[in-house]
C-alpha cells in the first residue's frame, strides 16, 4: 500500500512538473497564445471606451438570446454565415420562422482569415436543415443583390457570421439602407481574437463613419468574440 501511494504521488508531480513545464513554454514561446493575449488586452481597452453599460454574458449562446430578444418584429431577419445551422435554427425559432433567411456559399471562407484559417475553411457538403428558415446558397455580393430587391421590407435583425472584412463591408452596404430604428445587428466575430480590428470590427466603424448611423452597444460576450449594435437613428 505504501508503494503504491509512494508511486501515485511520483506520478501526480510528474504531472505537474510537465504542466509547469508547458505553462511555461507557452507564456515565452507560443505565438497563438500571445495574439490571443495581445487581443484580450485590445479588446478590454474596447471595453472600458464603448462597453460600459452594457450587457455583458458568459456564452455567445446567452449573447444572441439578448439579442434576438431586442429585436422589433415585422420585418426579416437575415443570416449571413450559416456553418452548421445552429444559430439560424436559434433566431428561426425565436422569430416564429417568419421571415428568416440565412445566407451562405457553403463552400467555406472565400479568402485566408486567421492562421491556421484558410480559403475554404468551414467547407461542407450538405445544406443544413433549418426548419422555419430559407436557405439563401452562394456568395454574399453575388446573391443579396437579387434577393433585397425581391424582399423591400425592413431587416430587424441581421446577424453578421462572414468573419471576414470584405464580407462584412457587403452585408453592411447593402443591408444597412433596410435598417429601422430598434434594428438589431449582431456580430459573431467582432473582437477578441487576433487581428480583429482588420475584420468585422473595421467595416463597422467604416459603415459609421460613412453613413453617420447611430447606434449603441447594447451587449457582448465578455470572453468570445460577439458584440451586439441597436440602431436608434438610421
Amino acid at each position: 500500500m505504501a508503494d503504491e501511494l509512494r508511486a501515485e504521488i511520483v506520478s501526480q508531480g510528474d504531472r505537474v512538473l510537465d504542466r509547469v513545464v508547458e505553462f511555461e513554454i507557452r507564456s515565452r514561446r507560443d505565438i497563438v497564445y500571445a495574439g490571443d493575449q495581445d487581443a484580450a488586452l485590445e479588446s478590454n481597452v474596447f471595453a472600458r471606451e464603448n462597453l460600459v453599460g452594457a450587457r455583458h454574458f458568459g456564452t455567445p449562446k446567452e449573447t444572441l438570446e439578448y439579442a434576438l430578444s431586442l429585436a422589433p418584429q415585422g420585418g426579416m431577419a437575415l443570416e449571413f454565415g450559416v456553418a452548421s445551422g445552429n444559430t439560424l435554427r436559434a433566431i428561426a425559432g425565436a422569430r416564429g420562422g417568419r421571415e428568416v433567411y440565412g445566407f451562405d456559399s457553403f463552400d467555406g471562407l472565400p479568402e485566408a482569415w486567421l492562421n491556421g484559417m484558410p480559403a475554404g475553411a468551414f467547407a461542407r457538403d450538405d445544406l443544413p436543415d433549418v426548419p422555419g428558415a430559407e436557405l439563401v446558397v452562394g456568395l454574399f455580393a453575388d446573391s443579396l443583390p437579387g434577393f433585397l430587391e425581391q424582399h423591400p421590407g425592413h431587416v430587424d435583425f441581421l446577424h453578421v457570421d462572414g468573419d471576414l472584412y470584405s464580407s462584412a463591408k457587403t452585408v453592411l452596404d447593402q443591408c444597412g439602407p433596410r435598417l429601422r430604428a430598434g434594428s438589431i445587428v449582431h456580430f459573431d466575430e467582432f473582437f477578441n481574437f487576433p487581428g480583429w480590428k482588420r475584420h468585422e470590427y473595421r467595416a463597422w466603424t467604416e459603415y459609421v463613419e460613412r453613413t453617420g448611423v447611430e447606434f449603441d452597444y447594447v451587449a457582448y460576450t465578455y470572453n468570445d468574440n460577439q458584440v451586439t449594435v441597436k440602431i436608434t437613428k438610421p
